[in-house]
């Protein structure tokens, strides 16, 4: 990675923490920070592809059904206290 790294202050459970440093131990990661870079990038990419997934289901979603589904929502929001917005 050719990006100037960031240093931050975590705080992890115990167990990550000790996983993280047999990782490095075992020679496979380089360092504990590393290993949690590593950790970050796989949750990120699975994020991404799931948004994927959901904006392509989204692209062929019926429009009527997805209206009759927000009115309901919004009703239901509105009978427990929730101000709904218009057009939202």
């Amino acid at each position: 990675m050719s990006e100037v790294k960031k240093r931050i202050t975590i705080t992890v459970d115990p167990h990550l923490a000790g996983y993280a440093e047999q990782l490095v131990q075992a020679g496979k990661a380089e360092s504990v920070s590393a290993a949690f870079n590593e950790a970050m990038a796989i949750k990120r990419q699975r994020d991404q592809h799931a948004l994927a997934k959901l904006r392509e289901r989204a692209a062929h979603a019926d429009p009527e059904r997805v209206g009759r589904m927000r009115r309901h929502v919004d009703a239901q929001a509105r009978e427990a206290g929730f101000e709904v917005a218009a057009g939202e």
